[in-house]
């Protein structure tokens, strides 16, 4: 596999996936991986968006419909995100759970650059094989299989506004967490970014 980076001068360029991540777990059952990751390992809290309002699927090139439910919150600066798809429409989370797996499924970044750092990812022998997008095709997000050694898909999506003030929230949240409620669910993102709970 290449680089994603190069070397000018003998210095490194800057890396193209950017400085954050998120690490994506997709479970069969929500409540007891929310159960476990709160109560277990004391990450949290958590929030939950039951609809991600206008986003479509696009698996392998086929429009799908697929609903899920997804959690999350942040051990220090890295983003935890649980996900459990609630129908059976194809998609990259049943095509991983019907293959007997679950857990770390595919690694998130946000890179100023994400066409570019697509186009790095398919020059580094990664296959595009998801698509999430917004009717008006705005904030694209692509997941991309890797060579077999990486274990877990790459994930590639814009740093929005809306995303940015979603994500500080919640890291607001998991930085300031005292122990209580430590499940918080919300219908939609919207709801929750008007919430008392999105403060950064």
């Amino acid at each position: 596999m290449e680089s994603l980076g190069t070397i000018t001068n003998g210095e490194a360029a800057p890396n193209l996936l950017g400085g954050r991540m998120q690490l994506s777990f997709v479970v069969p059952n929500l409540q007891v991986a929310l159960k476990f990751w709160t109560e277990t390992v004391k990450v949290g809290p958590f929030v939950v968006i039951e609809d991600l309002g206008d986003r479509h699927f696009f698996y392998r090139g086929k429009e799908t419909p697929v609903k899920i439910l997804i959690g999350f919150s942040y051990v220090g600066d890295t983003q935890i995100e649980l996900i459990e798809q609630i129908n059976s429409a194809a998609s990259p989370y049943t095509d991983f759970l019907d293959g007997g797996r679950q857990g770390l499924h595919h690694i998130g970044f946000w890179p100023d650059d994400c066409e570019k750092a697509r186009l790095e990812l398919d020059r580094c022998g990664f296959e595009e094989v998801l698509v999430i997008q917004a009717s008006n095709g705005g904030n694209k997000v692509t997941y991309h299989n890797g060579p077999a050694h990486i274990g877990a898909m790459f994930e590639i999506a814009p740093m929005t506004p809306e995303r940015a003030k979603h994500f500080a929230g919640l890291k607001a949240l998991a930085d300031n967490w005292d122990g209580t409620r430590p499940v918080r669910w919300f219908r939609t993102r919207a709801e929750y970014m008007a919430s008392e709970d999105c403060k950064s």
